[in-house]
């Protein structure tokens, strides 16, 4: 549950802002890309005519999956009747119209479990925290946190945190009094062709938040994967180690940002992030998707890593004693974004990478 915390903790998404009548669209496009330590990259050719995998399945399989998520939010509960369709332009392969499904959250109703209280046992619930590229652990690191060091509202932030993350209102970007449109639906499950593009025009038809349009330029595609140099993951990596990791250059990235972070016993998580400001440690690399501006931003902060970065180091040794770790990577892509429309559309793009280090508890 610590790591379900930690990750909810860091989900910095563009959720709608407090506006008490403007509605938003997003068009979300991303590129997967996983990989278990030690094990081969799977040859999926041998599937069964028809039969095809989940992107997150393909992605952990080695095979880079595209996926695309349209959300439109609206600050109202809409009518029974109510309608909102998409259409995409031709080059993504996905017919011509988009129905998004609704969401209506229902007042009063309980938002979710309650189960993570480390009130019961705050002194046992430990975060260790390091930061930056290096192959050694940097002077003054870790940063060490424990749940009586928190402050009662940041303890009661990361339990409503951990609560919606358990009820999986994320999946919908729930928020009280708003309706979420969105798609993939199961009618359209919206699996996304390796050749399909993002270039061209979508129009949103509602008949309940308003109508827009919004176009993808010939530089906003879907990225290319994070692909992976060094080390070998077909081979167990070595925890006791610097872990140093090189990948292709990504085309058209602005900014990426890694983070590691691995279990020791019930109680204690270890996390490192590639951020050369602690500041920009604690929050983990799920930052969702980011506007150009703010992703250009974290880079000149250093918070994030320049685009064409191709290499990153894991300081030797902070997981050595792990039940088990995982690194993941994201880099930010150009989008497109209006800045007058009722609902006021954006178009973002971003690649991401999920590699199983290993553990304790993870050896074959």
């Amino acid at each position: 549950m610590l790591t379900s915390l930690m990750l909810s903790s860091a989900m910095a998404l563009t959720t709608p802002a407090a506006q008490s009548d403007q509605a938003f669209l997003a068009i979300l496009a991303e590129t997967k890309m996983g990989r278990m330590a030690g094990m081969p990259v799977i040859d999926l050719s041998g599937l069964p005519p028809g039969v095809k995998l989940p992107p997150e399945a393909m992605a952990m399989a080695g095979k880079p999956a595209r996926v695309l998520n349209i959300r439109l939010w609206s600050p109202s509960i809409a009518p029974k009747d109510a309608t909102a369709s998409v259409a995409p332009p031709a080059g993504l392969k996905q017919g011509a119209k988009l129905n998004l499904e609704l969401y209506r959250p229902e007042p009063g109703k309980e938002t979710g479990p309650r189960d993570f209280n480390p009130d019961k046992d705050p002194e046992k619930m430990t975060i260790k925290i390091y930061w930056g590229s290096s192959t050694t652990v940097r002077a003054g690191q870790p940063k060490v946190i424990t749940w009586n060091g928190l402050t009662p509202e940041q303890r009661q932030a990361m339990k409503d945190q951990a609560s919606e993350a358990q009820a999986g209102k994320s999946s919908y970007f729930y928020k009280e009094g708003w309706t979420t449109g969105y798609w993939p639906t199961s009618k359209q499950p919206g699996a996304i062709d390796d050749l399909a593009s993002l270039i061209g025009n979508y129009s949103l038809t509602t008949n309940y938040t308003g109508n827009v349009n919004i176009e993808a330029p010939s530089n906003v595609n879907f990225l290319d994967p994070i692909s992976i140099t060094a080390p070998d993951l077909s081979e167990a990596i070595n925890l006791k180690g610097a872990i140093s990791f090189a990948w292709k250059q990504i085309p058209n990235a602005l900014g990426l940002h890694a983070t590691a972070f691995g279990m020791e016993g019930k109680n204690t998580i270890i996390m490192w992030s590639s951020s050369e400001k602690e500041a920009g440690a604690v929050m983990g690399s799920n930052w969702g998707f980011m506007q150009m501006a703010e992703v250009r931003a974290k880079v000149a902060e250093t918070v994030f890593m320049p685009g064409p970065t191709t290499k990153v180091d894991i300081p030797a040794g902070i997981f050595a004693n792990v039940d088990y770790a995982m690194m993941q990577m994201s880099g930010y892509g150009p989008g497109a974004a209006l800045d007058k429309a009722q609902p006021l559309p954006r178009i973002q793009t971003k690649t991401s990478l999920q590699v199983m280090l290993g553990g304790k508890k993870m050896r074959m």
